[in-house]
């Protein structure tokens, strides 16, 4: 009868590691892919990084202009987009470029910088993952572990990636 006690005690705290969601898609957002500048060579990409942009008026940050043309720039690529978008880009690692983005809406218009942010992969798919291990333990008969593997910003494994915050592109 251990197995049955152990299985009371666990079934909650893996039912609650297991309900972890990812990070649903904003609905009604569309997504852009950057384009190469041409005559320009890029450094290598590690995989894909987005950027989240969203037109505001200026001293009002609450609220949002939706269908704002807009343009994002560095020297490797350009996109050009309604917003709200998400521009997908290279990852370019530790060489990643500030994205300056425009947005012009009517007489309206603005720019705003994204600086990129070095953060550590790991984990799960970028998240921190949890571990359990279940060994035969002492003379009770059944051991239980509960571990956490780092994977988030700040971790000392892994490989550098990068990635933009949101950014609000104030208009006046």
């Amino acid at each position: 009868m251990h197995v049955s006690r152990w299985l009371a005690a666990f079934a909650p705290a893996a039912l609650a590691a297991a309900c972890v969601a990812p990070v649903p898609a904003d609905p009604g957002i569309s997504s852009v892919r950057a384009d190469p500048r041409a005559g320009v060579t890029a450094p290598i990409a590690r995989g894909e990084s987005s950027l989240v942009v969203r037109a505001v008026p200026a001293g009002s940050l609450g609220q949002e202009i939706h269908g704002a043309a807009c343009r994002a720039e560095t020297d490797y690529f350009t996109a050009e987009f309604l917003s709200p978008a998400r521009v997908l880009m290279p990852d370019l690692g530790e060489t990643a470029p500030v994205v300056r983005v425009t947005c012009r809406a009517g007489e309206a218009v603005g720019s705003a910088d994204a600086l990129p942010e070095r953060a550590w992969s790991g984990g799960l798919g970028g998240w921190p993952a949890v571990g359990i291990s279940v060994g035969t333990g002492d003379t009770s008969g059944v051991g239980v572990g509960l571990g956490w593997y780092g994977g988030s910003v700040g971790a000392s494994g892994g490989s550098p990636v990068v990635r933009y915050r949101e950014l609000r592109v104030p208009l006046s």
